[in-house]
């Protein structure tokens, strides 16, 4: 019998495993049992002032646990945020080209043609760095809508899940309901061409997925950000309101002041590799609220897993895109619907 195949979305096992952040001592660590945790930690967490390793034991299997069910809670926090979430700003759930810097817009019209130079003209972005830029894209109104309608679903009884255990204080975007109208929209028809005009080498690279969440950095709650790298090919982060003092990005390398600060400007962003490593410089006073997607190559990660670094064990996902990665289900033909 003919056979037919479907992509599914997937994730890759180590993330069910590996990468687990210990926030009281600034340590990423990877748990595959409990002798294995403490056998390659226990020394090190000693160092660090841990003197029982028992409620670090049961926050790691917390979290592993809240990884595993993401699948199936993130699709019930969703269809009841759709069922009884009432939008402040219904209007920004629709991509407006007037919510856009107009240079945005223009350098699209570039692009299209092939207009390089024109392009390079149309969008007056800055290089910090090696492969880090910034550049205008939104405007303070849609800015200010966006950050209200995010506290306004905060100050709801809403259920909330958290974009990663780094964020205690963000929101994921695509269970808010803005992914269909806004985000996916703003990805395929702006993200990626600016991504492949300043990233040449990209240019045949297809975004297919992402994830996209607000971070929140406030006194008294989140302040700063240990290093990390991105679960993405490409990484935009979009600063919506930048009223504070201190809170810069940063990157470099973790225990080295070597490397190049980034001050957020609210309606501009800075786009750079998703392994890029940088964290939040401490927070001192006031607030900072962004904007982040990942965005996501099923045909890059699909050779080699952004987080381990190694050929994906993929795990498919029976809703969403999972981590951006995809697995061929193989089916009789007469069984396709």
């Amino acid at each position: 019998m003919a056979k037919s195949y479907v992509m599914n979305y997937a994730r890759c096992r180590c993330f069910l495993e590996s990468n687990v952040y210990l926030k009281n001592f600034g340590l990423h660590v990877s748990f595959k049992s409990e002798k294995q945790f403490e056998d390659c930690y226990r020394k090190k967490l000693s160092e660090m002032g841990c003197t029982d390793l028992r409620p670090v034991v049961y926050e790691i299997k917390e979290e592993l646990e809240r990884r595993r069910r993401i699948p199936y809670d993130s699709v019930e926090r969703s269809i009841y945020i759709k069922a009884n979430y009432k939008p402040l700003h219904p209007d920004i759930f629709e991509l407006q080209d007037a919510f856009l810097h107009p240079d945005v817009v223009n350098l699209l019209h570039y692009v299209k043609e092939g207009s390089i130079d024109k392009a390079a003209l149309a969008l007056p972005y800055r290089t910090h760095g090696v492969d880090v830029f910034s550049f205008p894209i939104f405007n303070l109104e849609f800015c200010n809508k966006l950050i209200s309608e995010v506290d306004h679903f905060n100050e709801t009884s809403m259920p909330k899940g958290r974009p990663n255990s780094m964020s205690n204080y963000g929101v994921l975007l695509d269970e808010l309901g803005l992914n269909e109208g806004l985000l996916t929209p703003l990805r395929k028809k702006y993200l990626e061409p600016i991504s492949q005009f300043l990233f040449p080498e990209k240019k045949m690279i297809e975004f297919d997925s992402h994830k996209a969440f607000t971070v929140n950095y406030e006194e008294n709650k989140d302040t700063e950000l240990a290093f990390h790298f991105d679960n993405a090919e490409v990484t935009i982060n979009v600063c919506l309101l930048a009223n504070c003092e201190g809170g810069e990005l940063f990157f470099g390398t973790a225990g080295s002041d070597k490397g190049f600060g980034y001050i957020h400007e609210a309606g501009n962003a800075v786009i750079h590799r998703g392994s890029a490593l940088h964290c939040v410089l401490p927070l001192l006073s006031g607030r900072r609220v962004n904007l982040v997607m990942w965005m996501r190559s099923s045909s890059v990660r699909n050779l080699t897993c952004p987080m381990c670094g190694k050929t994906p064990d993929l795990e498919p996902v029976e809703n969403g895109w999972g981590d951006g990665f995809t697995v061929a289900d193989e089916f009789p033909a007469t069984k396709r619907t």
